[in-house]
């Protein structure tokens, strides 16, 4: 039986892939807005438990098995020579495994060197899912993400020198009331020169798990409008200025669309000037509230 033994988040191209988990806990822990690894430790899985995973994968393997996607936080944080081990134990076992996805930590591949990220491109990770988030330093500093702009351009910089593309999240919300704009503004801009393959958008559901309820029971942070946020995402897909797909299909995302800048955004935006208008406030709220069992 699998050791995986919490929720899971993976972008929509690897949920029909198999989930390893080599690592549990997440190396920060401290972001305001995630709850998934509070109080657990960063440490790697035991060798042999990766195993007999990868071992239960194979006995339901096919010829079309061609990708793993490695969970447990940031599984990149591990050393490359881990991961270069468990990438031996998966392809020994599935001969026709030969890509690797997974959620990774800006700060992870800032850790690794040149080499390093050459290495793994060339044993096929590719298209890992960065929690980016934001690109407005004052945001990500509130939220106690442990990066800031630059290092989201600087780093996906060096992952487009590996060759190794990549999956931006964009927490539309995150900035909260009032401050919609100017994150939609700022989180373009850097997004822009980052130019992830792909940018998923999810609106941010404050759960009653999270520090960050404690901030908006004081009063320090509180939560956009649903119309507020929708016009957001509007003002982040007009300023977006890369060659990036952008997928709005998360449950908690009121305006839901898909589509490939810059060719589709004038239907996009066209979409959301039809959609805008007609949202209602406490339907979309309520939605939300029971789908993530939010605190607002």
């Amino acid at each position: 039986m699998s050791h995986i033994d919490r929720p899971q988040h993976r972008p929509p191209r690897d949920m029909s892939c198999p989930m390893l988990q080599v690592s549990d806990g997440c190396t920060h822990g401290k972001c305001r807005f995630c709850d998934i690894y509070n109080g657990i430790p960063f440490r790697p899985s035991p060798m042999a438990e990766i195993v007999e995973d990868i071992d239960e994968i194979a006995r339901v393997a096919t010829l079309l098995t061609r990708r793993i996607y490695l969970t447990g936080g940031n599984p990149f944080a591990l050393p490359t020579k881990r991961l270069v081990e468990i990438f031996d134990e998966v392809e020994k076992r599935i001969p026709t495994v030969n890509s690797y996805g997974g959620f990774c930590r800006i700060m992870d591949i800032a850790a690794k060197s040149d080499d390093e990220l050459a290495t793994l491109a060339a044993r096929g990770v590719n298209d890992i899912a960065v929690g980016a988030e934001s690109g407005w330093d004052e945001v990500l500093a509130f939220m106690e993400k442990g990066q800031t702009a630059v290092d989201l351009v600087e780093q996906a910089g060096r992952l487009r020198e590996a060759g190794i593309d990549f999956t931006f999240f964009y927490l539309a919300g995150l900035a909260g009331a009032g401050k919609g704009q100017q994150n939609a503004i700022a989180s373009a801009e850097v997004f822009g020169k980052a130019s992830p393959k792909t940018v998923l958008i999810v609106t941010l559901t404050p759960a009653k798990t999270w520090p960050l309820a404690e901030d908006i029971a004081a009063g320090r942070w509180s939560p956009a409008t649903e119309v507020e946020t929708a016009q957001e995402i509007r003002t982040f897909v007009e300023r977006l200025q890369s060659p990036s797909m952008i997928i709005c299909s998360h449950d908690s995302d009121i305006v839901r669309f898909e589509g490939l800048l810059p060719g589709d955004r004038e239907n996009l935006l066209a979409l959301m000037d039809d959609r805008i208008p007609k949202i209602n406030e406490k339907a979309a709220r309520l939605l939300r509230e029971m789908i993530h069992k939010a605190t607002f």
